[in-house]
């Protein structure tokens, strides 16, 4: 039985074959890349997870529609700038307007086969005649010149890199690529921020594995991370998978499925952490694990609790060893344990055992805080559940940033 491989690689979505990416600007922001087009040569089966929050921006209302339509999609287009979020009718026409312009310059068939998303500002109205003439922009250089970066420069706001990724997969039947891009800095706590990520496979799967995969892929990584607790109007994830790999069909139960969701896993997990490590103003990279919880719903609660504390996050980008923030936050989330229970330890350094503080050295404390990227670990010892976040700190520049954001 031949063995079956991943590996990461560095070429992002330009990795997988059959699609065609580019980013341009057409006037949206000023002097910047603000609209990205994904190409698919075939068109791709498709699914996509989106945000929970009560006012859906109208492109995720739009491509919600049409992928429950026909689980397609041949061109995405994406800009960033304005979210065309809370515009009522008009953002929906303009939304669709957008759609129809891709598929007549792309000539697509079928406009459910046409995604659209948006980023940025919300409550004004997209620049459709902008947005247009850049459509036609990327058209004349796709799929002769296309460019994942272009794409992934694109779809940023307040980012301050593009997040992109991608792997490799050795199959018996041949080799077969998974890629994806991301952006999101701030309004980030995908709840299915304002947090956006498009993967792509020139691998052939069925659609209700296409499916499966995209659900479980999204709640281990892009539901395990917060920056500030906010949930965007505009969270969107797709996935597409094109066939153009020429190999075989992977369905469930097909000796490639384990391999293959260990590489998408990888990928989705380090686009998420890309997002916190790019988090606005972000000076720490922190991991908040629980363990020792009666239920992982106990230990979910517990730990977001923790990560979206502003006490807690403003002690750590002050380097404080301030652990009485972090039971705090623990005590009030209501998950059920003893506090006389709980042990708390920081990048391995022990710092509380059976809810009592340690006997160490201050100075050892703000040492081990000083550390770029921290690993918060509360063990509640009431039971076997876990759950894990990533998050960051609160510095003073988030706060610049966001209240100058509009």
């Amino acid at each position: 039985m031949l063995k079956v491989e991943w590996r990461a690689v560095e070429n992002g979505l330009d990795a997988v074959q059959g699609i065609y990416a580019q980013g341009v600007a057409c006037g949206i922001k000023k002097d910047k890349k603000d609209l990205a087009v994904l190409y698919s040569d075939p068109p791709a089966k498709a699914w996509g997870v989106f945000t929970q929050n009560l006012f859906q921006a109208a492109p995720v209302i739009v491509t919600r529609e049409h992928l429950s339509r026909a689980s397609t999609i041949q061109v995405l287009v994406a800009n960033s700038g304005i979210a065309n979020a809370c515009t009522g009718e008009r953002g929906i026409q303009d939304a669709r307007e957008v759609a129809r312009e891709a598929a007549r310059i792309f000539g697509v068939p079928d406009l459910c086969w046409v995604s659209v998303a948006s980023t940025g500002v919300i409550g004004e109205f997209l620049p459709v005649e902008k947005i247009k003439q850049g459509l036609r922009e990327a058209r004349s250089l796709l799929p002769n010149q296309s460019s994942g970066h272009n794409a992934a420069l694109a779809i940023m706001t307040t980012d301050t890199m593009p997040k992109e990724r991608a792997v490799e997969i050795e199959t018996p039947q041949g080799v077969v690529h998974i890629a994806g891009i991301a952006k999101g800095a701030g309004m980030i706590k995908p709840n299915m921020a304002t947090m956006l990520a498009f993967i792509a496979t020139d691998a052939d799967l069925e659609i209700s594995l296409l499916r499966s995969l995209l659900v479980e892929a999204v709640e281990q990584s892009f539901n395990r991370i917060t920056v500030d607790g906010d949930t965007s109007t505009n969270d969107m994830v797709l996935f597409m998978s094109n066939g153009a790999s020429s190999t075989p069909l992977i369905a469930e139960g097909n000796s490639v499925v384990s391999v293959f969701k260990e590489a998408l896993f990888w990928l989705t997990r380090e686009l998420a952490k890309d997002i916190v490590r790019d988090a606005e103003g972000a000076t720490k990279f922190v991991t908040v694990e629980v363990q020792g919880a009666r239920s992982k719903k106990d230990a979910r609660l517990c730990a977001y609790a923790i990560a979206e504390s502003p006490l807690v996050k403003t002690a750590f980008f002050g380097e404080d060893p301030n652990w009485g923030r972090i039971l705090a936050a623990a005590g009030r989330c209501g998950a059920k344990f003893s506090p006389q229970e709980v042990k708390l330890e920081i990048n391995g350094q022990l710092f509380v055992e059976r809810g009592i503080a340690i006997d160490v050295p201050r100075e050892a404390l703000e040492k081990n805080m000083k550390n770029r990227e921290l690993h918060v670990l509360l063990n509640l010892g009431s039971g076997n559940a876990s759950f894990q976040v990533w998050t960051c700190d609160f510095s003073f520049d988030y706060v610049k940033i966001n209240s100058h954001y509009s």
